[in-house]
């Protein structure tokens, strides 16, 4: 536990103790005197708290739209890098069907497998 509670644990057990031999009238000055230190400490906020957060609904509100922007920003960055890459492929397909196209072969002999088999030779000793 962190000191600061634990020694404010602490306090209000000692405080309790003496609260059952308190005078009424005692009693009621100190809960006048607390309600008049409560008024004068109290400062206007801009948005409203909630109990149990030190922040406003407004600076939360703020917080969720920046990482909203963020994750609209990685979306969008990913959905370009999607494109591109697939009009990077497209322009390749382009070039290899403008050669396949240009070339004198019929297109019967892509499908014979012969031919495969001897383009993979030739590309096999032409790299060598």
């Amino acid at each position: 536990m962190n000191d600061d509670t634990e020694f404010g644990y602490r306090a209000r057990q000692i405080l309790n103790q003496g609260l059952d031999a308190l005078d009424r009238e005692v009693a009621n000055r100190l809960h006048e005197a607390r309600e008049v230190a409560l008024k004068s400490q109290r400062v206007p906020v801009s948005g409203f708290r909630l109990a149990g957060i030190g922040h406003t609904v407004e600076v939360a509100f703020f917080s969720n739209a920046r990482n909203l922007l963020a994750v609209m920003a990685l979306t969008v960055g990913a959905m370009g890098t999607y494109y591109w890459n697939a009009f990077e492929q497209v322009r390749e397909y382009e070039e290899i069907d403008s050669a396949l196209l240009a070339d004198e072969l019929p297109p019967s002999a892509y499908l014979d497998r012969g031919f495969h088999a001897w383009l993979e030779r030739a590309s096999d000793s032409s790299s060598q």
